[in-house]
């Protein structure tokens, strides 16, 4: 029953995520690398946002309060603050962009930005510091940031030198979007303390893909500020921006003969149709791939002139259901291409 109950959220809080994105990403849906980058970086800088005491306030009374208790991103423990506490004490607010890491442009709107705020343990906000946020050397010599709950997050000596801050493994995949957003929205690094994150941000991003309530936080997060992080919306825009050779196929061609119709349900459950326009009866490709660019099925089909449903049962390549998740479909026919995505749940 229980398992009933959050299915069905997730799927009515996917829907409402995929109809208030309406044509949101238009734009950007066939792009790969520096141009997908680039016109990302154009789509979300809508914000202008500079109170960063309202947006404080909205992070602990509103976006990240449930029933009157906040969650610290890196330690799990709860804290009892009601409806008015405005952050300014214990807890209080973390920036996972470190603030002396900002460039001088535009440093309130970015102080002010809820995609890279988050509820935090004012000492454990105080210790993270401005260190990267990077895995640690060794787990068993750092020192250990953790409540009453299993969450675990670390502070100490990386690989490469640098002291750093390795948050907990649940927080890994909120933290990681939050900094990919934070870069392309303004194009401030992610080398600090000669410390390279995008490695393993995006490492963290793969391995914690977003939840429902990531999804619900987004959607809030637009209504108050006016732009979405797209990380969020569409898991898979890392692995074709930073891994563009895995990703040579996410290209739409000059002379589109290809047009998707339609894919309904969407969200899914086990089965959904895709519904495909094309110019000419050609034969095709369609290729469905993960958020880390793995193709987990291909599909060859003989299109007819006009309009063709194809239905898909949820299944990868071995038979075996996909699991809950966001993925992309990309259809190819005599050099055109074009790509959606779905959203089994």
């Amino acid at each position: 029953m229980m398992k009933s109950r959050l299915l069905t959220l997730l799927f009515v809080l996917l829907t409402i995520s995929l109809a208030a994105q309406g044509n949101y990403y238009d734009a950007v849906l066939n792009l790969s690398g520096n141009d997908l980058l680039f016109g990302l970086r154009s789509l979300i800088s809508s914000n202008t946002n500079s109170n960063y005491t309202g947006a404080r306030a909205y992070l602990f009374q509103d976006l990240d309060n449930t029933a009157g208790t906040v969650t610290c991103i890196y330690t799990g423990y709860v804290f009892d603050v009601g409806y008015d506490y405005n952050g300014t004490t214990d807890p209080n607010t973390e920036h996972t962009y470190a603030q002396s890491w900002f460039s001088s442009p535009q440093s309130s709107i970015k102080k002010a930005d809820l995609h890279h705020l988050f509820t935090c343990d004012a000492l454990v906000n105080n210790y993270r510091g401005n260190y990267p946020l990077y895995p640690v050397a060794n787990q068993n010599t750092a020192t250990m940031y953790y409540s009453y709950t299993p969450w675990q997050s670390y502070r100490g000596a990386s690989t490469l030198g640098p002291t750093v801050f390795e948050a907990a493994d649940e927080a890994k995949g909120r933290v990681a979007r939050a900094l990919l957003y934070f870069y392309v929205r303004y194009n401030d690094p992610l080398i600090q303390q000669n410390v390279d994150m995008l490695p393993e941000l995006i490492n963290w991003h793969e391995n914690d893909p977003p939840t429902a309530l990531e999804v619900q936080r987004n959607q809030q997060v637009q209504n108050y500020q006016g732009n979405r992080n797209p990380f969020v919306d569409h898991p898979e825009f890392a692995g074709r921006i930073w891994r563009p050779t895995a990703n040579d196929d996410y290209t739409q061609a000059p002379g589109l003969t290809l047009q998707f119709t339609g894919v309904y349900p969407n969200p899914f459950g086990s089965v959904t149709r895709i519904g495909i326009s094309s110019k000419e009866s050609a034969p095709a490709q369609l290729a469905i791939y993960d958020i880390k660019g793995r193709k987990v099925k291909q599909m060859s089909l003989n299109l007819t002139a006009g309009d063709n449903e194809i239905v898909f049962d949820g299944k990868d390549k071995s038979g075996d259901p996909l699991a809950a998740g966001v993925y992309l479909v990309h259809l190819s026919s005599r050099g055109n291409s074009v790509s959606c995505r779905i959203v089994r749940y």
